[in-house]
């Protein structure tokens, strides 16, 4: 993550913003990991019901 998304060094001034920022970091990496796992096909499909 901290390659992918620059995460090493946080550049604002609060917690809470600081906390947000991670928030939509680790976001961003999980919709990364699952498009990836898709394209690979690893995932398997759900099915709608």
């Amino acid at each position: 993550m901290k390659r992918a998304f620059r995460g090493g060094h946080t550049f604002v001034t609060t917690v809470s913003r600081v906390r947000v920022k991670a928030m939509f970091m680790c976001l961003g990496h999980n919709l990364f990991n699952l498009l990836s796992l898709k394209k690979r096909e690893k995932i398997a499909a759900i099915p709608v019901s």
